[in-house]
């Protein structure tokens, strides 16, 4: 198993998944085909959840996502609750631009669709 390094585009967002479990996904997320670039996430995270992982630690720390990718994030995030369950400690972290209103309420709507406790970091640049 090896660490899933993808670097930031204009329209995607830098990806750093490392096997100690701190996840970072930053920057936008406009990508055209929002399943077909969140895809090898989820293959990592698949292969990642056989090691037996005692710990995940996910930070977003994203600009601005399109309708497609906050469905795709909100998949990923259930798939590390559900892990939560099976004795995974679980910590995710969202971190957003103090002027960033709308980044921030989106994070506070993926906290209620998820039902698990989110983190809220206001980043002053």
């Amino acid at each position: 198993m090896e660490n899933l390094i993808i670097a930031s585009t204009l329209k995607s967002p830098g990806v750093t998944f490392n096997t100690n479990g701190d996840l970072l996904i930053a920057g936008k997320s406009i990508p055209e085909d929002s399943n077909n670039y969140y895809k090898p996430l989820f293959a990592w995270l698949e292969e990642f959840k056989k090691t037996s992982p005692p710990a995940v630690n996910l930070t977003l720390k994203l600009e601005y996502m399109n309708t497609s990718s906050v469905r795709i994030i909100l998949k990923f995030l259930q798939n590390l609750v559900a892990m939560s369950k099976e004795n995974v400690k679980l910590k995710i972290t969202w971190i957003y631009d103090f002027d960033d209103d709308d980044i921030c309420e989106q994070g506070e709507i993926i906290q209620e669709s998820i039902k698990f406790p989110i983190e809220m970091v206001e980043h002053r640049a």
